[in-house]
């Protein structure tokens, strides 16, 4: 039955999009050169980069560049190239475009980047809110298991985890329903209530991320109060070519094994990339633990895209599915060895030997098996002087708690048609910038099938539908040296659940069953609830004398609650915590204020972002103090105010008289207080303890002739401070102690001394260098004790399960194909 849904709607996307192919027009080509603003030579390797088409070139040894196959419109334009300052110019292309451009040098690593999540396409320096860029070569050196770990280093941004594949981002304090994942513009509404599993994205997929940071994105809705990470997967190939790329990646600590073969083409306007990726982990290993059991994992991806670009705009269908099969480590230890042993014997075993921590069929222990499968159609069509965009996409989830590691204890279904409809315009000469535009999604879930006795199942939530739609307008003036920014939003949000009724509730044999039937016992009540509200922005920013800006907003958030906070009713098996559901719970209402100052200097460069925001009616699991089934009791509650204040940023060196040197550092500060409490009471639980990161980073200069080329060496070191600032009560949350992780690297690409092409890029990374014991205030995992099965409440940091210890990554990345004209030393720096 699943799959013949599947199966229709993937018949009703192929064939409207090639429907959409069949209208052939001409688009147009842009070409000139670029050169050196001061000596009027040619810069050759220069990316010349169109960020909303994902089209782009590079310049050849004449400064030459042609891009075919654009649509008509007005786009930014993003000009590159290692040594020399960004260069972002509006582009409106008409017809058949010659451009010359010249830039200039700069020594600064930090470029003004284009940004496209913000509705009005602007760049860092002038956006009005504090956006964070995670570049190509950010994500391709850093050693991770997920996609957030890579961005979890980013000021102001941080990951909550129960294991190595289960992180989950936070933005300034906020985390989980707070904060809208996208990839290419699709919400990610795969159980975001849930902390025991992460974001279903395969890593490989990601080119690059925006993170926005504040509620000031209208144009995505409640689901972003906290802020927004729109994850972008690889530019298209240039027109003409084929190009891919093998990447293999092994990781010592947990045998961590990834291998991703990418290949994409470009003929006409015609563009396609296929992407299929396959990943796996056996349990990881720390000083304090061993082997963690329970933190093996799987996962297998396959991804398709398909696009046109004609004259009246451009098309492109996405399909995923994705297969995630994940422990999650629950802490049951022997009371007298303290070591693992399993929920229930294994083939005759009581405890896990080393061939099990050492087994990567993540089936052995209590386990989840999700499954993702996305259709997204993206469309924009060339309207008058503007840019209609038309999306929409069906995106199904699954959900299966396995208890022995064949049997679905909680079988979870979860459908998603998310819709956008928006027109951009952008003035050639006023400065005006117009989004305007309605979206949301409509979303129904469904409990599938009990096991079978002797197996309980478990219903967390009822079986619903949500329809939620939202309608802003963003508009932005730039003048010289200024740019104000403001809009406003409106949302509608509208649950149904069904009532649900029990047999033999909590016993083997628990069905649901008809309410008549006799014996049956109430799980869920019907509901009808509709929550609406207005969210607004207003923001400037100001271009100051030497490289210097300063950035002021004031953003008003809205949110309303989630199905899990409404309705749950059961054990959360991942969280080991029974949470129960308020159907009263009012939708949650703040105000936030950012204020920025930075520099982009020859020698330095430099942010520093303060916020303060008020949350009325914050909702959040509250501890009772009793106990179900051996766990712990947590309701929901939005009776409080929720004040959130800190501080980011970044102070980076890149001398200009020492071009192999960079010295970055990021700090994060976050301070939560809830007013009106207890000693005990009083601050959020789940707050980042502070932290400041150092990253000493050498590059060799390329030699004419090498074979070696963009090689680089870095050391760092992330000093995180005590958190004491805590929910204590009934043990909530812990005291962390501090820690100090070292961190370093190595890369370089080999490249053929002859033509230039590259080989390969080779990487070695290596974290927690001295390999510490050491638990992450966010690392939920802590909190997971138990003696020969019977759950134990955890009083002292150290009963729990701790973060990972040493790790070392080395991954291959070979390219093929592609423009004959590029050359890596654009690339990787």
């Amino acid at each position: 039955m699943i799959f013949s849904k599947i199966r229709f709607m993937y018949k009703i996307f192929i064939g409207i999009f090639f429907l959409f192919a069949g209208v052939y027009v001409n688009a147009q080509t842009i070409s000139g050169h670029i050169t050196d603003i001061t000596t009027h030579q040619p810069v050759a390797g220069a990316s010349v980069y169109f960020p909303q088409l994902k089209l782009g070139t590079i310049t050849n040894t004449d400064g030459y560049y042609q891009i075919p196959s654009l649509p008509k419109g007005t786009y930014e334009m993003e000009i590159q190239m290692l040594g020399y300052a960004t260069l972002n110019k509006q582009v409106t292309v008409k017809k058949n475009l010659i451009l010359d451009l010249a830039t200039s040098v700069s020594f600064n690593p930090l470029k003004q980047v284009v940004i496209t999540s913000l509705g009005n396409i602007t760049n860092t320096q002038r956006s009005t809110i504090p956006v964070s860029i995670v570049t190509h070569e950010m994500m391709q050196q850093g050693l991770s298991n997920t996609v957030i770990d890579v961005i979890a280093a980013q000021p102001g941004v941080n990951a909550t985890t129960e294991g190595p594949g289960t992180t989950k981002p936070q933005i300034n304090g906020l985390g989980f329903n707070r904060v809208l994942t996208l990839l290419d513009g699709l919400p990610q509404e795969d159980f975001q209530w849930g902390d025991d599993h992460g974001i279903l994205i395969d890593p490989y997929a990601v080119h690059d991320a925006e993170i926005i940071r504040g509620p000031a994105s209208l144009q995505y809705g409640a689901s972003a109060e906290a802020g927004v990470i729109s994850f972008r997967s690889e530019p298209f190939a240039e027109n003409g070519t084929t190009q891919g790329s093998l990447v293999s990646e092994y990781h010592s600590n947990n045998g961590y094994i990834g291998n991703s073969l990418n290949i994409g083409g470009n003929k006409n306007g015609f563009v396609w990339n296929l992407r299929g990726s396959i990943e796996a982990a056996h349990c990881y290993w720390n000083p304090k633990d061993g082997y963690v059991w329970g933190s093996a994992w799987q996962q297998q991806n396959a991804r398709l895209t398909l696009g046109l670009n004609k004259s009246w705009g451009y098309s492109r269908l996405s399909i995923s599915l994705l297969n995630r099969r994940i422990q999650v480590p629950d802490g049951n230890r022997d009371s007298a060895s303290n070591n693992f042993i399993f929920d229930f014997p294994q083939n005759g075993k009581i405890a896990p030997t080393r061939s099990d921590f050492l087994s990567y069929a993540a089936n052995i222990a209590s386990d989840k098996i999700l499954k993702e499968y996305q259709y997204w159609w993206q469309n924009s069509i060339n309207l008058g002087k503007g840019k209609l965009g038309i999306d929409i996409g069906f995106t199904q989830s699954e959900h299966h708690d396995i208890d022995t590691g064949t049997i679905g204890q909680c079988n979870i279904l979860v459908n998603n048609i998310p819709f956008s409809v928006k027109y951009q315009l952008a003035g050639e000469h006023s400065g005006l910038k117009l989004t305007a535009g309605l979206n949301g999604t409509y979303e129904f879930e469904h409990n599938m099938a009990a096991p079978p006795p002797p197996y309980i199942a478990d219903y967390e939530i009822p079986d619903y539908t949500n329809f939620e739609i939202g309608g802003y307008a963003i508009l932005e003036k730039n003048f010289k040296s200024f740019t104000l920014s403001g809009g406003l939003r409106y949302d509608l949000s509208n649950f149904i659940g069904k009532e649900m009724w029990l047999i033999n509730a909590g016993a083997p044999g628990q069905a649901i069953v008809p309410s008549s039937t006799p014996g049956a016992s109430q799980q869920f009540s019907p509901f009808n609830n509709t929550y609406s509200g207005m969210s607004g922005s207003l923001g400037a920013s100001y271009q100051l004398q030497g490289n210097n800006y300063i950035k002021l907003n004031i953003s008003k958030s809205y949110r309303a609650p989630a199905i899990n906070e409404l309705t749950s009713n059961g054990l959360n098996i991942g969280s080991n915590a029974v949470q129960l559901g308020n159907i009263n719970l009012n939708a949650e209402q703040g105000y936030q204020i950012d204020l920025a100052y930075g520099k982009n200097g020859r020698d330095i460069s430099f942010e520093i972002d303060g916020f303060y925001n008020h949350i009325s009616n914050f909702i959040f699991a509250d501890r009772t103090g009793d106990t179900a089934q051996g766990y712990p009791v947590y309701q929901y509650v939005s009776t409080n105010t929720a004040i959130l204040t800190g501080v980011s940023g970044y102070f980076n060196i890149h001398p200009s008289g020492a071009k192999w040197l960079e010295i970055n550092n990021g700090l994060t500060y976050i301070y939560s207080f809830l007013p009106n409490a207890t000693d005990s009471t009083n601050h959020l639980p789940w707050i980042a303890a502070p932290h400041l990161t150092t990253t000493v980073k050498c590059k060799l200069n390329n030699k004419q002739n090498s074979i070696l080329k963009g090689t680089y060496f870095e050391i760092g070191t992330a000093k995180y401070w005590e958190q004491n600032n805590i929910y204590s009560a009934l043990y909530t949350e812990l005291p962390s102690a501090a820690y100090i992780l070292v961190n370093a690297g190595i890369g370089t690409n080999f490249v053929n001394p002859k033509s230039g092409k590259q080989i390969c890029t080779v990487i070695l990374n290596c974290t927690n260098l001295t390999n510490i014991a050491y638990a992450d205030h966010l690392n939920l995992a802590q909190y997971f004790y138990a003696q020969n099965g019977q759950v134990v409440t955890v009083t002292h940091q150290n009963q729990g399960v701790y973060n990972m210890g040493r790790n070392i990554g080395l991954k291959i990345i070979f390219p093929f194909g592609g423009n004959k004209n590029k050359d890596i030393t654009h690339g990787m720096e």
